[in-house]
């Protein structure tokens, strides 16, 4: 549609996401002042634009997301144009439709503000947004939800990240502390922070990988993971190890990101934690494991799942099961991408090739990275998985430098 029109639900059902790393802006017609902001993720926003007798300029107001069928969250396209005309009638008199709206949020309860992080902030512009959804869904609202947003205190706060370390490692209590003060500082940046006076547990780097005799214990697991009818979880947990790449990326792998011919996998840069395009070199046994599967393929994904996402999400279960299989301890899903990285420093890898290889966003090396081609990447990968394939007490003499 153009950027100037009457909005009608049919005309922006049918906008499409924005370019990568932009925003787009679209102005109706019908309502002076009501604009709709739309991201790379296809994420639409309610926005009203006028200017301010009071401060001399434009301001920008933030309606509210864009609700379309039934979803029920959000705001319809009526509501916002009530809304709208309320702020336009409001600029007229001289007031300031920010300032009216921070001052309006002030009395809400912390439940409501939570509510409208996720839909005004979070959903647009986090990946994180679901994670965000089920901190504030199980460890926020439960605690704080009832409370008016200018009655929480610091006190109350600094229990409760206390409190927090009771079912969780100190390293999540911080993400939710965060969270509610990343929450604080967007919605509310006129009122003082009730998290400011709470500090962050002290955290310390995970170094856990899986050692050689682990290691050993964990392929015979996986191969009677496969033997018992779980395939595509033992397929998983290979390319999880073999590949490098964070859960999520390989859960999430179309094969239209596989170039088999160049043997690398492309992950976009708005899927990459760094933001930028990461480009994976695949050793052999992946791409003997990838050919296998893309013989049989119905799905765009690799791993095709039933749910919204169209793939497989959550491995939770097969990773416990493979666990005790191979009596692993202190061990996590992510340890697998760990283990690569391990592997490759054992193998004589530059901390720049691992970072490489990771994806990892690193400023000092960032020249060098601008530079290296994937072929020393994938010499360490390939040297990684060998290592990783090694008789345990062949492995002994290369970590230790033994004879």
């Amino acid at each position: 549609m153009d950027k100037k029109e009457k909005f009608t639900d049919e005309r922006l059902g049918k906008i499409k996401p924005a370019p990568a790393g932009k925003r787009e802006y679209y102005y109706d017609l019908a309502t002076p002042g009501l604009m709709l902001a739309v991201t790379a993720k296809g994420t639409k926003t309610f926005m009203f634009q006028t200017w301010s007798k009071l401060k001399c300029r434009s301001v920008t107001t933030t309606i509210g997301r864009y609700r379309t069928g039934n979803s029920g969250v959000g705001v319809s396209l009526d509501d916002a144009r009530i809304e709208a005309a309320i702020l336009k009638v409001s600029a007229n008199a001289g007031n300031d439709p920010q300032a009216e709206k921070r001052e309006k949020r002030g009395t809400l309860t912390v439940a409501a503000i939570l509510d409208l992080y996720i839909t005004e902030h979070a959903i647009p512009h986090k990946r994180s947004a679901k994670d965000d959804q089920g901190k504030i869904r199980l460890h926020l609202k439960p605690t704080f939800g009832t409370r008016r947003v200018d009655e929480l205190t610091p006190e109350a706060v600094r229990s409760w990240h206390t409190g927090l370390t009771k079912t969780m490692t100190p390293a999540a209590a911080n993400r939710h502390l965060a969270l509610l003060r990343s929450v604080y500082n967007t919605m509310l940046p006129d009122l003082p922070n009730p998290c400011r006076a709470t500090k962050m547990f002290t955290e310390y780097s995970r170094d856990r990988f899986l050692l050689p005799e682990e290691i050993e214990r964990f392929f015979q697991a996986v191969e009677e993971e496969r033997q018992v009818g779980n395939p595509d979880m033992a397929d998983y947990m290979l390319l999880s190890v073999f590949i490098g790449a964070r859960r999520a990326n390989v859960l999430a792998m179309q094969w239209r990101d596989i170039d088999f011919n160049r043997e690398q996998l492309r992950i976009a840069g708005q899927d990459a934690k760094a933001k930028i395009i990461l480009l994976v070199p695949l050793v052999g046994e992946v791409l003997e494991i990838l050919t296998r599967r893309r013989l049989t393929a119905s799905s765009v994904f690799v791993f095709p799942g039933t749910g919204k996402t169209g793939h497989l999400v959550e491995p939770k279960g097969a990773w416990a099961r493979l666990k005790k299989r191979a009596n692993l301890e202190d061990v996590r899903l992510h340890d697998l991408r760990r283990t690569m990285g391990s592997y490759q420093t054992i193998g004589g890898a530059s901390t720049a090739i691992v970072g490489k290889t990771l994806g990892h966003k690193n400023q000092a090396s960032t020249a060098v990275y601008a530079r290296m081609t994937l072929d020393p990447v994938r010499e360490a990968m390939e040297k990684a998985v060998a290592l990783m394939k090694t008789p345990v007490e062949k492995k002994v003499v290369n970590i230790t430098g033994g004879k």
